[in-house]
């Protein structure tokens, strides 16, 4: 009996060594629409603050402070490749899933389970679809909104799985990004360019 905890032990370290050994990589837009950092996936909150609750929206990239790929906006590059799943590298327990297989369903994050609504597919066109409706892709939506920092401002769009095609390519193209390879060349003017608040004034001694 006393095999049993060391055997669990064992599979633990296991689980968690190959989860480490996985790439992480930003899951963003190939078109650079406004944003020249990049759109990404980003968990919905602040960094180790993220909360699943409100699921992925599209989100300035963060690599482009020079520290890797962030927290809330790292996806596991060998589970999406090999396993078709799309689990995020800061939060190894929470996985991309289709709320409900139809046009319009909100983007949610959820505790990985293998369940259908969690399998999508990353094709060599830059589509990801849903495994379960294949006909649904991983859709960032039109509307700009300002986000809560940075310069210039961050950026934010909504995210939902629409008909594949349904939407100007650019929109339903994604790649993997590893590292940060400098800005992207812009297709849109930037909204909010001087949204972001100002530096703070060195106090006098």
């Amino acid at each position: 009996m006393k095999q049993l905890p060391v055997l669990a032990s064992m599979l633990f370290i296991f689980f968690a060594t190959s989860l480490t050994a996985q790439t992480s990589a930003e899951v963003k837009l190939v078109a650079a629409l406004e944003e020249d950092r990049g759109w990404c996936l980003d968990l919905r909150g602040s960094r180790a603050n993220a909360e699943p609750v409100g699921g992925v929206h599209g989100h300035t990239c963060y690599t482009y402070e020079g520290e890797g790929v962030a927290l809330d906006q790292g996806f596991f590059v060998e589970s999406i490749h090999d396993n078709n799943e799309f689990r995020m590298s800061g939060f190894p327990d929470l996985c991309m899933t289709i709320y409900e297989p139809r046009p319009g369903s909100f983007v949610s994050v959820e505790t990985c389970d293998d369940r259908e609504t969690q399998g999508f597919t990353l094709g060599e066109a830059g589509k990801i679809t849903s495994d379960m409706s294949p006909e649904l892709c991983l859709t960032a939506g039109s509307f700009v909104l300002p986000g809560g920092g940075g310069r210039p401002l961050h950026i934010m769009r909504d995210l939902s799985f629409e008909e594949c095609g349904s939407v100007i390519s650019e929109l339903q193209t994604w790649e993997l990004r590893t590292e940060w390879a400098g800005l992207e060349q812009t297709t849109l003017p930037r909204p909010f360019a001087d949204g972001a608040p100002p530096a703070p004034r060195p106090q006098n001694n």
